[in-house]
């Protein structure tokens, strides 16, 4: 009986580690996140998305890049077109043709070299940006969609992931995405809130086997042009800004 006990238990010890190998291959989506120095996960992340970066119409693999600092200065402060990075009117700059296009219920979108400090003067002094010097924001909505098109073309698109750099994520499991293959939700996934070293937070997720149609972006739980305090500045509000964008090449869905 000793001997039978023995065997029993070398088969369930297998039957559990073969379980747990299981769960581990059917993983279908990588997430990558990173608070303070993000650079080596940004860079990662970089890499699963591919290691080309597009930078014009047409091509059929690698990735795309939004960091916001090529915007004209007359552009700050002024609320952004909805498809500024994929206009596809005629003589349209091939250069912003990313495929990228963004939209809520209060569209005013936004980009400041000055951390928003023309906006919100008290949070402006918690931001960050991660490359250069301009940031990105919905300064009105903190509830807002990214959508996807074939660079250069009106033509719906999708992806396989995306990731997001965040400045000034002071609230656990409150700034989040939301990935979506039509109707269908693919998880939501929370922005880790940034260390002593730095404002920044990143997230990136990365489908190995679903297409993402829409992200629903959340950052924080106030807006910029409300008036209201950051937490970090004595203030009841997480208020959150964005910087690089970092996704797949937009095929045709």
């Amino acid at each position: 009986m000793k001997k039978v006990a023995q065997v029993l238990s070398v088969l369930l010890v297998s039957a559990a580690v073969l379980s747990s190998c299981e769960k581990e291959n059917d993983q279908t989506f990588t997430v990558i996140t990173a608070s303070g120095n993000i650079s080596a996960k940004v860079d990662e992340f970089r890499m699963l998305l591919g290691s080309q970066l597009n930078t014009t119409p047409g091509a059929t693999g690698g990735r795309r890049e939004i960091n916001w600092d090529g915007i004209p200065d007359q552009l700050l402060a002024t609320p952004l077109p909805s498809n500024f990075f994929n206009p596809v009117d005629a003589g349209a700059p091939a250069s912003l043709q990313r495929g990228l296009v963004y939209s809520s219920v209060n569209d005013n979108f936004q980009v400041s070299k000055t951390n928003f400090n023309e906006v919100n003067s008290d949070a402006s002094t918690q931001f960050a940006a991660f490359s250069g010097q301009k940031t990105f924001s919905n300064i009105s909505s903190n509830l807002w969609d990214v959508g996807f098109e074939v660079p250069g073309q009106p033509i719906a698109a999708s992806v396989r992931g995306f990731g997001l750099v965040f400045s000034d994520v002071d609230l656990p499991d409150n700034s989040f995405l939301e990935f979506f293959d039509g109707n269908k939700s693919l998880g939501r996934f929370y922005v880790p809130v940034h260390d002593a070293s730095s404002s920044l937070s990143f997230l990136g997720v990365y489908f190995k086997n679903d297409r993402i149609t829409r992200v629903r972006v959340s950052h924080g739980n106030g807006t910029l042009n409300s008036g209201e305090k950051d937490i970090s500045n004595g203030g009841t509000k997480d208020l959150v800004i964005l910087d690089d964008f970092l996704y797949d090449e937009p095929i045709s869905q």
